[in-house]
């Protein structure tokens, strides 16, 4: 669900993000340059490297937080096991046919503990991916940096499309994340009924979370440091 999330989102607000640079490129020094267009490359590659290491971080909150509470609040109820055979009631005084006891079925296994596991490797893949991709993005950025980078269109743009996408995926998946885990808790089930877990959408918010302040952190230091532009008369 997270994967999903972020990636319609970085699409949708990077294509935003260049139309409006193109339309600004004369005002702000936006160039289409190789320079230029290196550049572009450079943040939207950290950004995905970002996205990625969120992906990875929302798999080892789903396996810490089903270790810590629990398979059901996370993945959800049991799969059914097989009940054995029970022979028929036979009437006093009543000669029953003898029962035969079929072969009983091996139990089936907890799909629950693969995904746990799963949960794990994908989460510590990703992180370290994730983390190297963005790290030499963001290597190659600095080494194409102009002076007044952080005054740029471009690095504020990147900043607020971060903000942007992580600040979404927050709000569109932790309070539902939230709700679906307290539900568990506190709304007893009904017998032989299935509830969801909140694994999906429980460690995607929480994941999303710390981006978002991080990015949101990174706007209002820019907007301080940064000099406001001279009015255009």
């Amino acid at each position: 669900m997270l994967v999903g999330v972020l990636t319609v989102l970085a699409v949708l607000g990077g294509g935003a993000l260049l139309v409006v640079l193109f339309l600004l490129r004369s005002r702000d020094g936006f160039d289409v340059s190789l320079s230029g267009l290196l550049r572009v490359y450079f943040y939207m590659a950290s950004l995905a490297g970002v996205i990625v290491f969120a992906v990875g971080l929302a798999g080892i909150l789903a396996y810490l937080l089903s270790a810590g509470f629990g398979l059901d609040v996370i993945y959800g109820g049991q799969t059914p096991q097989p009940v054995p055979a029970i022979a028929p009631a036979c009437p006093p005084n009543a000669s029953c046919p003898p029962f035969v006891t079929p072969f009983p079925r091996p139990p089936i296994p907890d799909d629950r503990i693969r995904r746990q596991g799963e949960d794990l490797v994908r989460g510590v893949t990703f992180i370290v991916f994730g983390a190297i991709f963005w790290g030499a993005h963001w290597w190659a950025r600095r080494s194409l940096a102009r002076t007044d980078e952080r005054a740029s269109g471009l690095y504020r743009g990147y900043l607020m499309l971060g903000t942007a996408v992580f600040g979404v995926a927050t709000i569109a998946l932790l309070p539902m994340g939230i709700y679906q885990a307290l539900s568990f808790v506190v709304v007893p089930a009904q017998p032989f009924s299935f509830r969801q877990g909140a694994g999906e959408s429980l460690s995607g918010g929480l994941a999303a979370l710390p981006l978002w302040l991080a990015y949101l952190w990174l706007v209002q230091r820019t907007l301080r440091t940064t000099p406001p532009m001279p009015a255009v008369a």
